[in-house]
C-alpha cells in the first residue's frame, strides 16, 4: 500500500510529493508499532 497523501506529525500540513520528508517509525519491544511523517523542514519554521 503506498501512502500517497502523507501528513506532517508537527504542521499537519500535507507532505507533497515533492516535500522533503522524514519517517519517524516506533518500534516497542523489537516490534514494530507505528509510523508517522514528518516535514524535513517544516513550513511553520520559516517565513517566505
Amino acid at each position: 500500500m503506498i501512502d500517497s497523501n502523507k501528513t506532517c506529525l508537527k504542521c499537519k500540513k500535507d507532505i507533497k510529493e515533492k516535500d522533503l520528508h522524514k519517517i519517524v517509525i516506533y518500534v516497542v519491544q523489537e516490534k514494530f508499532t507505528e509510523h508517522h511523517y514528518e516535514h524535513v523542514e517544516c513550513p511553520d519554521k520559516f517565513t517566505v
